[in-house]
């Protein structure tokens, strides 16, 4: 049973918790879940749930015939809401790539944004990888590029291709490397090879504070080697 925020007569002690829920809806299946997974380990202080793991695309399907942007999007988070609730001072957050939609779709998103103050709406142009590349780069890319040049370069950050546990060290350097990088910081849609994801990292690194260097010296290890662990036992 998820705690609940706040003491009152009617919640026992037990039950409140003061930790703050970031609940976020990603497109991809893979590279955003395992990259922000790794956020749940971080503090005491946070809660991260990732949407699609929540609501099945099953649950969905029962409600849309098809895959839509953004109703799915939408509606996904929707039924996230009312199976789980967000209270005022947790925050949703839609991490969208713009290479596969149209600015109106998009900025429909955002209008819902606009009117829920815990909504939040972070884009990537063309998409996430954009970030990733900001974990071991200063400066953006001066040329287009396509999202398959992107995955290419990522996969070379180290030895064996994309491991979201090989990135999330260089976080603080991310958020103020992109946040460096945002020509145009107030509008919500990001420039060629820009992100606005720093704002979701810079929230969370916020409330954190020094959990974060305990997070990566000493918990990141102990998951890294139970990984492993487990990996042997399953040959």
């Amino acid at each position: 049973m998820r705690k609940k925020r706040g003491y009152t007569r009617d919640i026992p002690k037990e039950l409140v918790r003061d930790y703050r829920l970031f609940a976020i809806a990603c497109e991809g299946s893979k590279t955003e879940p395992t990259y922000f997974g790794l956020f749940r380990h971080m503090s005491n202080r946070i809660a991260v749930d990732i949407i699609g793991e929540i609501v099945s695309d099953e649950e969905m399907l029962t409600k849309l015939s098809d895959k839509s942007a953004p109703k799915w999007v939408l509606d996904r988070a929707v039924k996230y809401i009312e199976k789980e609730g967000l209270s005022k001072e947790d925050s949703l957050w839609f991490v969208i790539d713009v290479d596969k939609w149209k600015f109106d779709q998009i900025k429909e998103i955002a209008d819902y944004c606009d009117q829920n103050s815990n909504w939040n709406i972070v884009l990537s142009n063309p998409c996430f990888e954009i970030w990733l590349h900001f974990h071991s780069q200063q400066q953006k890319l001066n040329e287009k590029i396509s999202c398959k040049q992107l995955k290419n370069l990522i996969s070379n950050f180290d030895k064996g291709g994309y491991v979201a546990s090989k990135f999330i060290p260089h976080l603080r350097n991310a958020v103020l490397n992109a946040k460096n990088a945002d020509s145009n910081i107030n509008f919500f849609f990001p420039s060629e090879n820009e992100t606005k994801v720093y704002q979701l990292g810079e929230a969370i690194l916020t409330i954190i504070g020094s959990h974060f260097e305990e997070f990566i010296n000493n918990v990141l290890p102990r998951l890294l080697n139970n990984n492993r662990s487990q990996r042997t036992k399953r040959k």
